[in-house]
């Protein structure tokens, strides 16, 4: 077995050093009440003092840990302790394959699958814990946690998008944010601000000229706008089918039309809003945690609207990805793994502490559940922001990142980089499924 595993982490270490992973995600509610009694008796009938370990990263761990008290007081026969570790998982995978990982990891949306097939075997199905939470989920979040019909890790936070505009800016080059239905009026109203401003404001900063950072967040919120996916039925690597090609095609309009700042890094990214050379952001909900964090100075200044469509009264919601927690086959404590789980994302206290550190729950009950802070105020957007993103929330489409998105994330973003600038987008793409196919051994569609 750990034999079979070696050779696996062979194949999955070197996709994570090639492809740029990028981090990002109460009093119970009917319908998890049975089942957080049942999971709750049975610890409680044993009072066996157990510690377990949760291995997280940035914010997500900062809020795992906040988390200890409350749930510790509720179950004062679990101790927990939180493990901070990389985004690109090179401290979980080696435990993984010596089989000494901690009893609950953190793993993206889109990374699950991979973790699925390349360490088959190696997580707790957690099928019969969900049966009453499953249905309160968003969709988007459960189905990369699924396989052969079965959980193997509890949907965490969700990623819903939008675009942040500066009223200021837009104020004064005429541009009103409500008459961008579509990506064609982004466009257009992307060249009028840059034309009012001189060139010395850019429409949106974007990553156009490094692509070992990893695949572009706007290229995976356009991909999912349209309901595409990156394999076709067969789990087979495509990336030239219509969704991707009308992505990339945004993508080459904008690098023509010279409305877009380079911003490689994340610090990029955010001092070119800080400092005022950007009019917009396309990003998650989170995103509003960085900006008030980061320029303070700019409260009043945004607004949020949501994402243009691909067609007048097309769909225009996104979802930028999130987290799962999935509990380890080495961990010792499966049953108190899934208590402090379930505690912290299925449970109104709990899910409370998550938002504080900006982390949007994908369990749709809390939308809607009592003594929670859902519906404040922002007065650095003017507008209840977390309301505003559970309206853009409702009909998320789902993307299916096939079982080896690790491996795609480099040559997409090579691709990404090629086509804003002017290269053919059909050969930009089928250079990108060669890379792929090649990182990862899995075959390319034939169409």
């Amino acid at each position: 077995m750990r034999a079979k595993k070696k050779i696996r982490y062979a194949t999955i270490a070197a996709s994570v050093a090639m492809a740029g992973v990028m981090a990002s995600g109460c009093g119970t509610s009917g319908a998890l009440k049975n089942g957080d009694q049942s999971t709750q008796q049975e610890s409680a009938s044993t009072h066996q003092p157990v510690t377990i370990t949760v291995a997280s990263w940035n914010d997500a761990a900062d809020s795992l840990r906040a988390e200890i008290p409350g749930f510790e007081k509720k179950y004062p026969w679990i101790k927990v302790n939180v493990e901070y570790v990389d985004t690109a998982y090179q401290k979980v995978i080696p435990e993984l394959v010596a089989g000494d990982a901690p009893d609950i990891i953190q793993v993206q949306q889109r990374d699950f699958q991979t973790f699925l097939h390349k360490f088959p075997g190696d997580f707790v199905d957690l099928t019969p814990y969900m049966s009453s939470i499953k249905n309160h989920i968003a969709p988007v979040a459960l189905d990369v946690t699924m396989q052969n019909g079965h959980i193997y890790a509890a949907p965490w936070d969700l990623g819903p998008a939008a675009l942040y505009y500066r009223k200021d800016l837009f104020r004064e080059a005429g541009i009103n944010p409500n008459t961008i239905k579509t990506w064609a009026d982004y466009l257009a109203s992307g060249k009028k601000l840059v034309a009012h401003f001189h060139g010395k404001v850019k429409m949106i900063a974007e990553n156009t000229s490094e692509p070992s950072q990893g695949i572009q967040t706007t290229l995976m919120i356009l991909v999912n706008e349209l309901g595409g996916s990156y394999v076709n039925s067969n789990g087979n690597i495509d990336f030239l089918n219509p969704q991707i090609k009308k992505a990339m095609s945004v993508i080459q309009q904008w690098g023509k039309a010279g409305i877009v700042a380079d911003a490689p890094t994340w610090n990029d990214g955010i001092a070119a809003f800080a400092n005022g050379q950007v009019a917009t952001i396309l990003s998650a909900v989170w995103y509003a945690g960085t900006m008030m964090n980061s320029a303070p100075k700019q409260s009043g200044l945004w607004g949020i609207v949501p994402l243009p469509a691909f067609t007048p009264g097309g769909n225009n919601e996104a979802d930028t990805g999130g987290s799962v927690l999935a509990i380890t086959k080495d961990s010792k404590n499966a049953q108190a793994a899934w208590d402090f789980i379930n505690y912290c994302l299925y449970t109104v206290p709990g899910e409370n502490v998550q938002l504080k550190y900006g982390l949007f729950p994908s369990w749709e009950s809390y939308y809607t559940a009592k003594g929670t802070d859902f519906d404040q105020n922002f007065s650095y957007f003017g507008m209840p922001i977390y309301k505003f993103f559970a309206s853009v929330s409702k009909h998320i489409p789902t993307t299916n990142y096939g079982g080896y998105f690790e491996d795609y994330s480099q040559p997409l973003s090579q691709a990404y980089i090629s086509v804003f600038k002017g290269a053919n987008i059909e050969q930009a793409l089928q250079t990108a499924e060669a890379n792929a196919a090649r990182i990862s051994g899995q075959p390319i569609s034939n169409g």
